[in-house]
C-alpha cells in the first residue's frame, strides 16, 4: 500500500467482495423493477452471486459466524456497504426439493443501467476478484469500532476491516444471508427457475 495515497491495490482480497453483496439479496427476491427492500435467513443454503464491474462506498467487516436451522455454525465475513453500484450482475441458489429434485433460481441484470444499492449487510464465505482499489483502509481495526455501515460492528478483540471506497471488477462470491438492502432496479432484470443445478459459476 502507499501510504501516501491512502489506497491499495489488491487482484484478490475480501474488500472486493462488500459492494458486491449489495446486490446478492435484492436480486434473489427482486422479481419487478423499481425499489425494494431485501432480507431472507439462513436457510443452509448459499447464494452466488457475480458482478462484471462494481464501485462502492462506506465498506465495513469482521470474522464472524452463522448458523443454520439445522444447527451448522458456518465461518462467515459479516460485511456491509453503504451504496454501491453494480453492472452485469448474476443471482444464483439452487434447492432440493423432495420427489423433484434440485431445482434452481437465477436472476440476470444491470445489463443496460446500473443496478444501486444502499445499507446492506451479508454474510458471506468466498470470492474472487479481478484488479480493483481500495481507499482509506482501515485493516485490522477492532470489529466493536467499525463505524461506516450502521449496524455493522462486531464484539470486541474481533478483526475488523473498512474503508471509504472501492472500485473492482469480475467478482464472484457465495454467502448464506443477505439482509437491511434497498435495491433500485432502473433497467433490465430476466428471472429464471429450472429443474436441475444452473448457477452464476
Amino acid at each position: 500500500m502507499n501510504a501516501d495515497e491512502g489506497r491499495t491495490s489488491w487482484g484478490r482480497a475480501c474488500w472486493l467482495l462488500l459492494p458486491s453483496l449489495a446486490v446478492l439479496g435484492g436480486l434473489t427476491v427482486g422479481i419487478a423493477e423499481g425499489a425494494l427492500a431485501a432480507s431472507f435467513g439462513v436457510s443452509g443454503q448459499y447464494i452466488k452471486v457475480r458482478a462484471g464491474s462494481v464501485e462502492g462506498t462506506d465498506v465495513a467487516a469482521y470474522l464472524d459466524t452463522v448458523q443454520s436451522v439445522d444447527g451448522t455454525h458456518h465461518p462467515v465475513m459479516l460485511a456491509g456497504v453503504g451504496r454501491a453500484s453494480m453492472r452485469d450482475v448474476c443471482t444464483s441458489a439452487v434447492v432440493d426439493v423432495p420427489v423433484v429434485g434440485k431445482i434452481s433460481l437465477k436472476v440476470l441484470g444491470g445489463t443496460t443501467e446500473a443496478i444501486t444499492g444502499t445499507n446492506v449487510v451479508a454474510d458471506a464465505d468466498s470470492l474472487l476478484g479481478g484488479g480493483g482499489v481500495v481507499t482509506d483502509v482501515e485493516a485490522g481495526r477492532d470489529a466493536s469500532t467499525l463505524d461506516r455501515v450502521p449496524g455493522v460492528s462486531g464484539p470486541a478483540g474481533r478483526f475488523g476491516l473498512q474503508a471509504g471506497s472501492l472500485r473492482t471488477e469480475d467478482v464472484r462470491s457465495t454467502a448464506w444471508s443477505a439482509n437491511g438492502a434497498t435495491i433500485e432496479l432502473a433497467g433490465d432484470l430476466e428471472v429464471n427457475v429450472t429443474s436441475g443445478v444452473d448457477e452464476c459459476f
